[in-house]
């Protein structure tokens, strides 16, 4: 890229979803104005530059902000694909791959870190620990295939991980204990040491004892330890495991579809899940999953990326080709998966009338959130992808069916022509196309499965 590129990072030194972004600038030897944030007192630039969830990190490319840690990640390598060594592979499937095994670490080893630091009994504690010890028993098996490398270049999976590895030499210290024990996981624990040695990171890498004086003063604060962490082609053989009344699975199929491409579908009964789907995703043992060739793709919106980056010249394309809107495209699929998701599990799985009501307010409130997107994204046309379905359509257009079931079971639209009129008509637009008729299951027989879900609670 121009030399005259504007580069400026808000971030905080205790967050390791800040050094990943750090990290990432560092190996790509990119030049960066770093502004740190003040836990507790947060800059009316980071509130500007993301509205939504208003957390660190955020990247500002020329005057353009980017959230969320491996969006960012990925929009740098992508922006910056001639400069340095290229973090995510060449290859669709391994990249795919990358991406799973980068969400995999959000999920177990953050979430294992979290409940190590933020639990209130020693139980929990222990459990979080349990969990850590567990999600690095993959991580190394993952290590010895290897998508974490045993030399440089770094990739995008070892800056997913090394964003946690000061955190690692915390709990360590803190606890007195190894978590990348070299007798149990002796692949993981050479990593640590390697990664920990490169020149790349010696400069952005947070102080170990400033952390271990850190969560010494947080021990006691829990809450306030989480907020700091928070800071937070023809010939093709494609099949699909799925269920038809899974959202996630509708996605994958829209995609195909969309794409204009042939598949075999296949039917999982997820009380007895087959032999295929637990060979296909052993790690989660959940719909859907793409099998591409023999090669299984997991976890819905990186299937759809998948589809997308491999059938390019099929139909059109979803993610937008401007590395900064498909960050925000990225963004706002993480969104609805995040918020829209929440609140519609709270209005159909909640226990009292006070829950599902809590629901449904924060249903609308995304719904209001979302109707703003898609000003911003569809620039007045019909859909977030323009005047095409793009990747955010297929995203929302999982949500369809739920949407008008939700409708049905409690008297209120969640995308009301007078308060939200763009998703109104979004959704009118998305379910009258013929590629989205195909795949949308039976509104009937969800109101029927609901009904019984019900009368068995």
């Amino acid at each position: 890229m121009a030399g005259e590129d504007e580069l400026k990072l808000l971030g905080m030194c205790a967050s390791p979803f800040v050094l990943r972004a750090r990290l990432a600038l560092s190996f790509k030897g990119l030049r960066y104005e770093y502004v740190e944030e003040i836990f507790g007192n947060k800059s009316e630039l980071l509130l500007k530059s993301n509205p939504v969830h208003k957390k660190v990190p955020v990247l500002i490319h020329n005057g353009k902000p980017i959230c969320e840690s491996q969006f960012i990640v990925q929009y740098i390598d992508e922006v910056y694909a001639g400069t340095g060594p290229s973090l995510l592979p060449n290859d669709p499937y391994d990249r795919a791959v990358a991406r799973f095994w980068a969400a995999y670490i959000d999920d177990k080893v953050f979430s294992s870190f979290m409940m190590m630091i933020t639990g209130k009994t020693d139980k929990e504690k222990a459990e979080g620990m349990k969990q850590l010890f567990a999600a690095a028993e993959i991580l190394e098996g993952v290590l010895k295939k290897g998508v974490l490398k045993e030399h440089l270049p770094v990739g995008y999976v070892d800056i997913a991980l090394g964003g946690f590895v000061a955190w690692v030499q915390t709990r360590d210290r803190f606890s007195g204990l190894k978590h990348f024990d070299v007798d149990k996981t002796p692949l993981l624990a050479a990593w640590l040491e390697r990664f920990g040695a490169l020149e790349e990171i010696k400069g952005v890498m947070p102080d170990v004892e400033k952390l271990v004086e850190l969560s010494k003063r947080r021990q006691a604060q829990a809450d306030a330890a989480a907020a700091v962490i928070q800071a937070m082609a023809g010939g093709d053989e494609l099949k699909l495991l799925g269920f038809w009344g899974s959202p996630f699975v509708l996605r994958a199929r829209l995609a195909l579809c969309f794409k204009s491409l042939s598949y075999e579908y296949v039917e999982e009964d997820l009380k007895n899940k087959s032999e295929l789907l637990l060979k296909s995703n052993p790690v989660h043992k959940k719909v859907p999953v793409l099998i591409h060739n023999g090669k299984p793709i997991c976890e819905t919106q990186i299937i759809v990326q998948y589809i997308d980056e491999v059938h390019g010249a099929s139909g059109n394309s979803l993610l937008p080709a401007d590395p900064y809107d498909r960050a925000m495209a990225r963004f706002w699929a993480a969104y609805i998966d995040d918020k829209l998701l929440s609140s519609f599990l709270m209005i159909s799985m909640g226990k009292t009338d006070e829950e599902r009501a809590e629901g449904r307010k924060q249903s609308f409130a995304a719904a209001e959130i979302l109707e703003k997107a898609l000003k911003e994204c569809s620039k007045g046309r019909p859909f977030f992808g323009g005047d095409s379905v793009g990747y955010v359509d297929i995203v929302l257009g999982g949500f369809v069916p739920w949407v008008r079931l939700i409708g049905r079971s409690t008297g209120s639209k969640q995308f009301d022509a007078a308060k939200t009129p763009l998703l109104a008509a979004w959704l009118e637009h998305f379910s009258s196309l013929d590629s989205a008729k195909a795949v949308m299951p039976d509104l009937e027989r969800l109101v029927a499965i609901t009904k019984t879900s019900s009368q068995g609670n």
